[in-house]
């Protein structure tokens, strides 16, 4: 009995922190591809944050930086810079920390939100710190609701979320693997397996050749599993603005040589 447990709560966990990390913090709050209700919007976003993602408005910033420089100076974690630096070592660099006139500059829309102003703490190592203890602190509460298997699950499905954006980091930028349907002036690359992991982010090329699109799976068999996500909460009312590539744009794009 335990371990069907804790294969369905890591599931079910794995999905909301997840698409937290991909609905919520990537492509409505860095993109704004769609449109929530306000209460849909923080209940998103909090499973990216509850696995350690931290600021939105820090990780915006960064993910905003990283489509202006992609596989330039001043990206922040391309993996021309190594594979360490893409995957983790990059948080740790005093070279890729931004400034609060940075983030002031290219998130000024969730500077407007009151909660994530509260958890950046005035552009501070304190937001880290916060966003640890909130996890704790929810942590133990299901410690002490569910008992050490639902704990266990939650904990392993909240490390493996916050690892697979750092995979697209790491291998969808590397010009060995997968393939490029678009040329877009960088390395970014589709990603098939990491797709799978990472509920579509891993189909890195579409996205950066279409960054305000909510669809990254664009090709036959690229399964996008947010893109169904957000079709299903369509279906109840609660998706607006859903933004798509325009047909010109598209084709303009198929009809450049990407070699």
């Amino acid at each position: 009995m335990s371990i069907w447990l804790f294969l369905g709560v890591f599931l079910l966990a794995y999905i909301y922190h997840g698409v937290g990390i991909t609905m919520g913090y990537h492509r409505l709050l860095s993109h704004r591809s769609y449109k929530v209700p306000k209460w849909l919007e923080y209940l998103i976003v909090s499973g990216g944050y509850l696995c350690l993602e931290g600021s939105p408005i820090f990780w915006v910033t960064t993910h905003r930086l990283h489509h202006r420089y992609s596989d330039k100076p001043g990206d922040p974690h391309s993996p021309l810079d190594g594979q360490w630096h893409a995957f983790l070592g990059w948080m740790y660099k005093p070279t890729v920390l931004i400034s609060a006139e940075e983030s002031r500059v290219l998130a000024p829309d969730l500077y407007r939100d009151p909660l994530y102003r509260f958890l950046h703490v005035n552009h501070s190592h304190k937001d880290g710190l916060l966003c640890l203890a909130i996890s704790i602190v929810y942590r133990a509460a299901i410690w002490f609701l569910f008992g050490p298997v639902v704990f266990a699950a939650e904990l392993l499905a909240s490390i493996c979320a916050f690892c697979a954006p750092l995979l697209v980091n790491l291998y969808c930028h590397k010009p060995e693997l997968g393939y490029q349907t678009y040329a877009c002036g960088d390395q970014s690359r589709n990603v098939w397996w990491v797709a799978i992991l990472s509920f579509g982010e891993g189909w890195h090329n579409n996205h950066h050749a279409l960054p305000q699109s909510a669809r990254f799976g664009l090709g036959k068999g690229e399964f996008d599993f947010t893109w169904m996500s957000l079709n299903f909460l369509k279906l109840f009312g609660l998706v607006s603005d859903i933004r798509l590539p325009k047909k010109d744009k598209l084709a303009a794009l198929e009809a450049a040589d990407v070699s």
